[in-house]
C-alpha cells in the first residue's frame, strides 16, 4: 500500500450498531494506489473489529453521537487527504471505479463539489454527459454517496446539515440533497460526471414503495430552500405524485410536505448556516 503522505483520496464510509462493522468487511474494499477508507462507526456497543478491517488503507473510528449527518461530518472532520468520496455501509466498490473516480478529480482541480452516478435497484437516471449543477438538470436528485468533495479549496469548509437525515431532529431524509443546496448556495462550483462510481445492491430511501410522515416533510423542506416562490404549486405536485406512487395517500402527504417547506421558508438562514464548518 502506498504511504499515508500519498493518499489521494479518502472514501468516507458511514455505518452503525453492532453489525455495522460486518457490513463494512463484508464490502470487501479493493485495494488501490492513493487511496484510503475512513470508517465512522456509530452505536458500536463495543463490539470487536472484524480482522478483514485490519488493513493498512483502513482506519475505523468509534463515534457515539447519534444522526447519519453527524457521522458523516465527523468523517469530513477527520479526513486530511486533498479529495473525498462519500460513502455507505452497503455498497460494491471497484478497483478500477475508484481509480477512475480520483483521476477525474485530480483532472478537474477547479471543481470544488463532484457529483457521480451508482448502479443498482434503484435504475435511477442521469444526464447523458457532463454538466454544471449550478442549474439543476430535469429530474436530477442528489445520493449522498455519488458525492466526490475537493478539500483544497472551498469545499474544505462544507459539511452536512445536522438538521436533515435519518436520527436528526427536525427531517428524516433528504441531507444529500441538502448538502447540493448548501454548496450551491455557498457558490462553490459543482458538477456531475457520468463516471459510475459504486453498484448499491438495493433500494435507497427515495425509490421505496411506502414513505414516511418525517420523509416527505424532508422533500418539502428542499422545496421551500431550493424554490420559494414557486413552493405551494410544486409542494402540491409532490403531494400529487407520491400518492399516484402509492407511497401515502394524497391529504396526509399533502400536510407532510407543506409542513417542511413552510419550515424552511421561515428558517432559511437557520438551515443553509448549518451546513456550514464550525472550527
Amino acid at each position: 500500500m502506498p504511504a499515508p503522505g500519498h493518499i489521494q483520496l479518502q472514501v468516507l464510509i458511514v455505518t452503525h450498531q453492532p453489525a455495522g462493522a460486518a457490513r463494512v468487511a463484508a464490502m470487501n474494499l479493493p485495494c488501490v494506489a492513493g487511496v484510503e477508507y475512513l470508517v465512522s462507526w456509530q452505536n458500536h456497543g463495543d463490539a470487536p473489529l472484524p480482522p478483514e478491517l485490519n488493513r493498512d488503507d483502513v482506519t475505523v473510528h468509534r463515534f457515539d453521537r447519534p444522526g447519519v449527518s453527524a457521522n458523516r461530518n465527523n468523517l469530513l472532520r477527520l479526513a486530511s487527504a486533498p479529495f473525498v468520496l462519500v460513502g455507505d455501509d452497503d455498497l460494491q466498490y471497484s478497483a478500477e471505479g475508484l481509480a477512475a473516480v480520483l483521476r477525474c478529480m485530480e483532472s478537474h482541480p477547479e471543481t470544488d463539489y463532484f457529483s457521480f452516478r451508482y448502479t443498482g435497484a434503484d435504475r435511477k437516471g442521469y444526464p447523458d454527459a457532463e454538466c454544471n449543477l449550478a442549474r439543476l438538470p430535469r429530474n436530477f436528485y442528489q445520493t449522498a454517496f455519488e458525492v466526490g468533495l475537493n478539500r483544497r479549496g472551498r469545499a474544505a469548509a462544507l459539511q452536512f446539515s445536522d438538521y436533515f437525515g435519518p436520527g436528526a431532529p427536525r427531517f428524516a431524509a433528504s441531507e444529500d440533497e441538502m448538502l447540493l443546496a448548501c454548496a450551491r448556495h455557498q457558490g462553490l462550483s459543482c458538477r456531475f460526471f457520468p463516471l459510475t462510481v459504486a453498484e448499491h445492491p438495493g433500494l435507497t430511501t427515495g425509490s421505496r414503495p411506502t414513505a414516511t410522515r418525517g420523509i416527505l416533510a424532508s422533500k418539502g423542506a428542499m422545496i421551500g430552500l431550493c424554490y420559494p416562490w414557486s413552493s405551494p404549486a410544486r409542494v402540491v405536485l409532490a403531494s400529487w405524485r407520491e400518492s399516484r406512487r402509492g407511497r401515502m395517500a394524497f391529504l396526509p402527504a399533502l400536510r407532510a410536505i407543506a409542513s417542511g417547506a413552510r419550515y424552511a421558508l421561515f428558517h432559511r438562514n437557520k438551515l443553509f448556516n448549518s451546513g456550514k464548518n464550525e472550527s
